[in-house]
């Protein structure tokens, strides 16, 4: 890697960090309806006291203060420091790993407009995941404006999404259809699983919020990674659920944390993953003894959980 590369990957994540700066305010002041009208000054949570700039700077503002607030000595929570390194990471990797495929500088332009397009999601997943978790809430302010942001993005920089290869039609018009049924993908599919278990269970399995939240991750990655980023996300709630019973005995998760998991994942790993799942595939059909090692799996898999379900009812 050249000075210039290491530079850039710096100043990426200096931007990711500033952008999380961003986000706590987001995270704090929205849900409580708030983000507009109380100012561009942050203020301490604790005593009102305005924030002197020098002790925002994001990151190390945190560490100078030991967690600490200067005005009055409340403690400062640690969320605020892991929503700033939090998106500060993520915005390197996005950087060092474009899923777009386009690379700065040879795409120039291009490259940089498709990282500002998946910072945004990569952003709002952040957002509305500690939104989750503190509310229990998934806000429209953010899951609507990303479906559009995706929708839009997918017909201004077709070469960053997905597309379906439609003969006569643009790369433009294309790559928005491929959004759209990724978003009409994502909802629908969420949908259908909050009605079943609403008629099943009795209760819904979980909020609307989750199916306006998988639409917009829908209209960024596609109808396909749309479904694995469900796939992962039930798969990390499920073994993160498990965990919390049998530790708390409590049986209630916070599902959107996990499906924006699932999304960064699908996002980052999206390809990888399918690949694997095609070669194990292939590797079901000329294996003789796939049959035997899948059995034996899903048998140990099965006792494991019947194990973990009878413990978690005797919490």
């Amino acid at each position: 890697m050249t000075a210039i590369d290491s530079s850039l990957l710096v100043a990426s994540g200096a931007l990711g960090a500033v952008v999380g700066s961003f986000l706590n305010v987001v995270i704090y002041r929205l849900p409580r309806g708030e983000f507009l009208s109380r100012g561009s000054r942050s203020v301490c949570p604790g005593c009102g006291e305005k924030i002197a700039s020098y002790h925002n700077i994001p990151i190390f503002g945190w560490l100078w203060l030991r967690g600490t607030a200067r005005c009055c000595g409340a403690p400062i929570s640690v969320r605020y420091l892991m929503v700033e390194a939090l998106t500060a990471g993520l915005f390197m990797l996005l950087w060092q790993w474009p899923p777009s495929g386009l690379a700065f500088p040879e795409e120039g332009a291009l490259a940089l407009f498709a990282f500002l397009l998946q910072a945004y999601f990569l952003a709002n997943l952040v957002s509305c995941s500690f939104i989750d978790v503190d509310h229990r809430i998934l806000p429209d302010r953010l899951t609507k404006s990303g479906m559009l942001v995706g929708c839009l993005g997918a017909f201004a920089l077709p070469e960053a999404f997905g597309q379906f290869g439609i003969r006569g039609l643009s790369l433009h018009v294309d790559s928005a259809l491929f959004s759209i049924t990724g978003l009409l993908v994502g909802f629908g599919v969420t949908q259908l699983v909050l009605w079943i278990g609403q008629r099943v269970f009795r209760k819904a399995a979980m909020g609307f919020g989750d199916v306006k939240f998988m639409a917009m991750m829908g209209a960024f990655l596609g109808w396909e990674d749309v479904l694995l980023t469900f796939f992962l996300g039930c798969v990390l709630g499920a073994i993160a659920g498990v965990a919390h019973r049998l530790r708390t005995g409590d049986a209630y998760i916070y599902f959107g944390p996990f499906l924006a998991m699932g999304g960064a994942i699908s996002l980052f790993l999206g390809k990888d993953l399918k690949g694997l799942l095609v070669a194990y595939q292939d590797w079901q059909r000329t294996s003789p003894e796939a049959p035997w090692v899948t059995s034996v799996a899903a048998g140990v898999s099965l006792v494991l959980l019947i194990w973990l379900v009878r413990r978690g009812r005797a919490h």
